[in-house]
Parts: C-alpha cells; sequence; structure tokens
C-alpha cells in the first residue's frame, strides 16, 4: 500500500515549488526547466502546480520577477559616500562578485539571451531601467571629457557577463574564475581600468579650467603654476 504523503500548508507547498524550481534550475538552467520536473521535484500533485499557476511561462515570470532589480540592489551596495572613481570602482566589483556568487541570475542571464519571449525582454529592459540613471551620474561627470563613460562601461559590464557565464565551458585568455588567484585579477583589472579613467578625466577637467582662466587673461605662468599644466603646454592651449 502507497505510503500517503504529510499534508502540507499552502506556505509549505509554495515554498517546496520554489525550492524545486530552485534546485532545478541550478543543475540544467531555465530552458531544461518544466512544470513536471518541478512537480516531481516538489513531491506535489499537477492540481498543487496549476491551483497556482495557469502554466510554467506564468511559473517563470513570477519566479524571474524577484531578480528584476539585482542590478539595482548591486548598485545599492556600493559606498555612496566615496569620491567618482571608488564609487565606479565599487559598483563594477560589486556586480562582478554578485554575479559570480548567484547562480541564478547567471542561468536567468543563460536564458534571456537564448529565449525571445515576453518575459526575457521584460527582465532584459528592466534592469537597462535601472542602469540609466547611473549612466547618467557618470555621463554628467564626464561631460568634459573626450571618454564615453557609457559606451566603456558597456563593454566593461559585457565582459564581465560573458566571463561569468564562459567560466564553466572554459578558462578565457588563460584565466579560470573558480580560481581565487584569478578572480583576484579581474578585480584589480576593474580598479586599473577606473583609476586610468579617471586620470584621463581628471586631467581633461583640469585642461578646461586652464582654458577659462586663459579666455580670462590670466597670465600663461599663473595658469602652469595653478594647474600643473607645463608652461609651454599652456601656451599652445
Amino acid at each position: 500500500m502507497e505510503k500517503r504523503r504529510k499534508r502540507r500548508s499552502a506556505e509549505d507547498v509554495e515554498k517546496s515549488i520554489w525550492e524545486a524550481a530552485t534546485t532545478l534550475i541550478q543543475k540544467d538552467g531555465f530552458s531544461c526547466l518544466t512544470a513536471t520536473g518541478i512537480m516531481q521535484e516538489a513531491e506535489i500533485e499537477p492540481v498543487q502546480f496549476y491551483r497556482r499557476y495557469k502554466d510554467l511561462d506564468a511559473f517563470i515570470d513570477e519566479y524571474v520577477k524577484k531578480f528584476d532589480y539585482w542590478f539595482s540592489d548591486v548598485i545599492k551596495v556600493a559606498d555612496l559616500g566615496k569620491n567618482g572613481q571608488e564609487y565606479y570602482e565599487n559598483i563594477l566589483c560589486n556586480l562582478f562578485n554578485s554575479l559570480w556568487d548567484n547562480k541564478i541570475m547567471q542561468e536567468l542571464l543563460r536564458w534571456e539571451i537564448a529565449t525571445d519571449n515576453e518575459i526575457s525582454h521584460r527582465t532584459a529592459q528592466l534592469r537597462e531601467l535601472h542602469t540609466l540613471p547611473l549612466c547618467k551620474k557618470f555621463a554628467n561627470l564626464f561631460s568634459d571629457s573626450d571618454t564615453d563613460i557609457v559606451a566603456i562601461s558597456a563593454l566593461i559590464v559585457g565582459g564581465v557577463y560573458y566571463m561569468t557565464l564562459h567560466d564553466r565551458l572554459s578558462e578565457f585568455s588563460g584565466i579560470n574564475l573558480g580560481k581565487e588567484p584569478d578572480k583576484e585579477r579581474i578585480l584589480k583589472a576593474i580598479k586599473h581600468l577606473s583609476s586610468l579613467l579617471f586620470h584621463d578625466q581628471s586631467k581633461s577637467s583640469v585642461v578646461s579650467i586652464a582654458i577659462a582662466m586663459k579666455r580670462d587673461s590670466v597670465s600663461s605662468e599663473k595658469i602652469s603654476e595653478y594647474t600643473g599644466i607645463p608652461l609651454q603646454i599652456v601656451e599652445e592651449l
């Protein structure tokens, strides 16, 4: 005689469905997820699943909503009290560390790339909306510079995404993110790139100040003294 399953509360059933889905997604990704697989893993009857969700797509839509604010949460962790360069470094380093530790988010990104439907469009677009205020902030900071900080940041973030998602296949340029020294190399590289970007921005700001001082008929010698720009370069501005 088959042993009857212990009766569970509605909250317990819901929890078991989400835990089952998480286990399956971590193992095989979103693309292999099925309603039947969730039911079997959660040890529930079909009626218990379909009473809550119309179909698998409806469940996935609810499941991925918890990740809609992932990038926004990454930004919030960064220290707002630091200067522009350190804040920028913190965001990118937090992004890398958070994505590496969040296997479900990795699978969601893989699924978004491979899937073209309303849910994948919504999750990708919402993440983009959360980045826009940040893009504007740094674009304004670099407004007097030739550095396209938004485009450069897109390349860095895209590189972080790709290297993290690619890691389970093979090394990339000899870097294995499964090794702590190689993860540290990436973090160090992010900080180095940030330093270069903000150094160029700083130089550009100083040059702008020098040009404005020259317009106001401040002597080249004084401009050189105040800004640190060599006199010969000041005279050529």
